[in-house]
Order: C-alpha cells, then structure tokens, then sequence
C-alpha cells in the first residue's frame, strides 16, 4: 500500500536540547490508522507537529505523500490542497475570527464556497456538535475543550486525508466524548482517510494499530 507519511532517520531536540527522538523511522500508509498511547512529555505532540510540518528535525526528513516537508512550507502539495486536518490541545484557532469563521475559512479557500456558503455549512456543522451556541464567539471566549473541537469540527467540514489529532486539554464529559466520536467515525468511512490519534479521546471508534513511544521511537503496543 503506497506510503501517505513517513519519517526517515528523524532527530529531533525540544527547546531546552533534551533528545525526543532518535533516528526515527515510521510510516503511515494511504488510509492507514494509528493511535498513539504515550506518557506527558514523551513526544506525542512533537511527532504531530513534525507530521504537520510545523517542526524542523535536526536530522533526517519527513515526507508527505511522497514530498519532503520543511517547515511552514504551505507550498507543500499536500498542505496546499489542505489535506491535513491538525488538532491541537490549543485548537490552533485564529484569534481574530469567530468560531463559525474559523470553521469556515479553509471551506471558503480551499474548497471554493463562497463566503456566504462556507458559513452557512460551517453552523451546520457546529450545531450537530453541541457548538452553535459559540459559533459567533472568539477563541479567546471559549474554554480549551471547545477550542479543541472547534478545530475537529474545521477538519470533518474541510473533509481532510490526514487528520493529526492529539488529546484533549482535559477530560470530555459523556455528550463531548459522543461528538468526538460521532465526527471521527463518519471521517473514517472514507477507506483512504488516514488516522494519527493521540489516546483515545474518540472512545476507540476509529479502528487503529496501536503505538507507544519509548525511549524516543514509535513501538507497538498499548500505553508507554
């Protein structure tokens, strides 16, 4: 099966020069679903960020859908046609537009609809996830579960390829969790669709391998 992501010998230091990873290698294949169990400052968010393109590596290269990133290259093919849905903790809203509009924003310059149009599904959407009664509100109005799926809401409109999603900023109450759940599953039936998950915030509805990090590298298995 053709490769959507891959990571070739990737070295990667946080801030403070602390090692993440190590001569990383892994790949994720068109459709392919992977979860990632891993303990706080393992590295989980980091991989996210270099998948995204939003992190450099100090060695080796990530490639997307067979391009090489670098990073805040949005001439990337791949990032140009928005095929990537990145979720956060923070939810990487705009500040300075509402949540309908953040939602809106790539259906309107990715996907063509007019203004008018990209709103009027962006409500939609917002309003099968419990959220329409923040739509008009800024990120800054928002407490950090709504930020979070305000930005998963963003990826099931634009209908991504890859959606990169770590965990939440806190624990989802039952109605939060069947949301989540209910986005995340309709994503995935599309078969092409590929999955990278932090935890298990949707509950387990997507089907994925399930991975750990340890010790700065990507392993099979359950919790790290």
């Amino acid at each position: 099966m053709a490769e959507l992501l891959r990571l070739e010998g990737v070295n990667l230091e946080n801030a403070e020069g602390r090692s993440v990873f190590r001569n990383l290698d892994w790949s994720l294949p068109l459709g392919g679903r992977a979860r990632v169990q891993a303990a706080s400052g393992a590295g989980a968010s980091a991989l996210l960020r270099l998948c995204a393109g939003l992190a450099e590596p100090q060695q080796g290269s990530v490639f997307l859908d067979g391009v090489a990133l670098t990073p805040h290259a949005f001439a990337h093919p791949f990032l140009k046609k928005g095929g990537i849905g990145w979720v956060p903790r923070n939810g990487g809203l705009q500040a300075n537009l509402s949540l309908c509009a953040n939602v809106a924003l790539p259906l309107r310059f990715l996907r063509g609809h007019s203004r008018l149009r990209a709103e009027e599904l962006a409500l939609g959407w917002l309003e099968a996830t419990g959220l329409a009664g923040r739509a008009q509100d800024r990120p800054h109005a928002l407490d950090p579960k709504e930020r979070w799926m305000g930005a998963l809401v963003r990826a099931a409109a634009t209908e991504v390829d890859l959606w990169l999603v770590d965990q939440p900023p806190a624990s989802l109450d039952p109605q939060e969790r069947h949301h989540v759940s209910c986005l995340l599953r309709q994503a995935a039936e599309n078969p092409n669709t590929a999955f990278l998950i932090i935890g298990d915030a949707d509950g387990g509805e997507v089907a994925a391998i399930e991975f750990c990090i340890e010790n700065g590298r990507i392993v099979p298995g359950g919790t790290s």
